[in-house]
């Protein structure tokens, strides 16, 4: 059932897919109860346009924050809180036009009795 639900959300969120160059990130991340996982992604140091998706089918309510990174600094791209009962997608463009910039996924699970199961997929767009 997962899967059909992750090739549903892919096939309708992300077109640009099947024009992507190149693959760089999965990763499932389980955000405990009434907690707040943060995961860093060292992006090519080259230029380059991304699509950042986070799909989960936990109970919400969850918080996505999708935040670009350069040096010390951090700057917030999105920020969207989502009351599903499953079926989460956030779906955001990363683009990083001198290849200084880095990645940053935010999830805050505010669901105080079950943990939250969120798969972040990171894809190189065409130029």
């Amino acid at each position: 059932m997962r899967s059909w639900f992750y090739a549903l959300v892919l096939a309708l969120c992300l077109p640009a897919a099947a024009e992507a160059q190149e693959y760089l990130y999965q990763r499932d991340m389980t955000v405990p109860a009434y907690q707040t996982m943060r995961e860093f992604f060292d992006m090519p140091n080259r230029p380059g346009h991304y699509e950042v998706t986070l799909v989960s089918e936990a109970v919400g309510p969850l918080t996505f924050r999708i935040i670009r990174v350069r040096g010390e600094q951090e700057h917030t791209l999105i920020k969207k809180r989502s009351y599903h009962v499953g079926s989460h997608a956030v779906q955001q463009r990363f683009d990083n036009p001198y290849g200084e910039d880095d990645l940053m996924v935010e999830i805050a699970n505010s669901n105080p009795a079950v943990s939250a199961l969120v798969t972040v997929l990171v894809v190189e767009l065409a130029r």
